[in-house]
């Protein structure tokens, strides 16, 4: 499969972590990263773009940092045209998954693993978007009905 057609995207720290526990299916689809530039994903020994990172904490400037994000996302879109979109979260992801539904691609969304029974802010906005929202718990149908429960990732 030509590089890029599945982006495998995140943002930093623990999402990041749990991306990459989807190692082999990065490298079994010839898959590209997008995640925010951080020393851990600067080690990547996949292809990766980088975005980035952001926080509401910024204040004001935020709104414009944000804004980048979504630019710089819908560059890397265009680039790499995908067919398939998977992403564990969070905040920096969402434009790449919005882009490929409005190009009616393929979204896979992996909720973190870290909730078990309540969902995620990115949760209830991707439950919407993903055309496979997968859950980690099973204690998370209670709040995603339609989920598909994946098992731990790690």
């Amino acid at each position: 499969m030509k590089k890029g057609k599945v982006l495998f995207c995140s943002s930093a720290g623990g999402h990041y972590t749990e991306l990459l526990q989807l190692s082999h299916l990065i490298k079994k689809y010839n898959g590209v990263i997008v995640t925010e530039k951080t020393a851990i994903s600067q080690e990547s020994s996949f292809p990766t773009e980088y975005l980035m990172y952001c926080s509401k904490n910024d204040g004001w400037i935020y709104i414009f940092e944000y804004l980048y994000v979504w630019l710089v996302s819908f560059i890397y879109f265009i680039k790499y045209n995908p067919k398939v979109v998977v992403s564990t979260g969070v905040h920096s992801t969402i434009p790449m998954c919005v882009y490929a539904r409005l190009f009616f691609r393929k979204v896979i969304y992996i909720e973190t693993v870290a909730n078990v029974h309540t969902p995620s802010v990115s949760g209830k906005l991707m439950y919407k978007i993903a055309t496979d929202f997968y859950v980690q718990w099973e204690e998370l149908l209670e709040v995603y009905p339609n989920a598909i429960v994946g098992g731990c990732l790690f």
